[in-house]
């Protein structure tokens, strides 16, 4: 399979892309590992030093939720689905998910670029990318096990549930500091404009 095929069948036909996918781990740690960096070219700063930090720790964070991200979907299908497969093997499928959250990350950039982007947009910008992935995973997990793709939902669905309101949550308390900023940057001019009438 040509990498324009694999990448237009990862995006849109995964059934058919983890019937043909090689099963190492080096493809999904390059793709994850571009997402990674991708996520974080909108956010460097300007010194070279806490870049290079950040870069490094968002690398780490990254992989470390890929981690979680597979042992639980791991833990679903073992004690719901009864599916016999191994953690490498989770590890593998649910890495190519980066593909479509390297996507969400550049369209997340380029919302930043225009201006501040309100949480809620990215709230639902979030919520679109983690739907796409969801295919990406089912079949992804199909490809490793003899599971039917509506019992591998049904095994993985307690996991999409807590990223889902991991990102409620975290809407929410973004939503509360831009609010917070918004009446404290009001309220220091308020009392600029009181204090010079004086």
């Amino acid at each position: 399979m040509d990498t324009k095929n694999a990448i237009k069948n990862l995006l849109f036909d995964q059934k058919q892309f983890f019937s043909e996918c090689p099963k190492g781990l080096l493809p999904p740690m390059i793709i994850t590992l571009v997402y990674a960096l991708i996520s974080m070219v909108f956010i460097l700063p300007s010194d070279l030093f806490i870049a290079i930090i950040t870069i490094i720790s968002g690398i780490i964070g990254i992989f470390i939720s890929w981690v979680i991200v597979a042992a639980m979907f791991l833990a679903g299908v073992k004690l719901i689905g009864y599916a016999a497969c191994t953690f490498k093997q989770m590890f593998i499928v649910t890495g190519y998910a980066s593909a479509i959250l390297a996507i969400g990350a550049v369209l997340s950039g380029l919302v930043g670029l225009i201006g501040t982007p309100d949480p809620l947009v990215s709230l639902i910008l979030q919520g679109a990318v983690m739907f796409w992935c969801i295919p990406v995973w089912i079949y992804g997990i199909a490809s490793i096990t003899e599971l039917e793709p509506k019992k591998i939902l049904t095994s993985i669905i307690v996991p999409i549930i807590i990223m889902i309101v991991f990102s409620i949550i975290t809407y929410a308390l973004t939503a509360s500091l831009t609010e917070s900023a918004a009446l404290y940057t009001s309220s220091g001019s308020d009392f600029t404009m009181s204090g010079s009438s004086f």
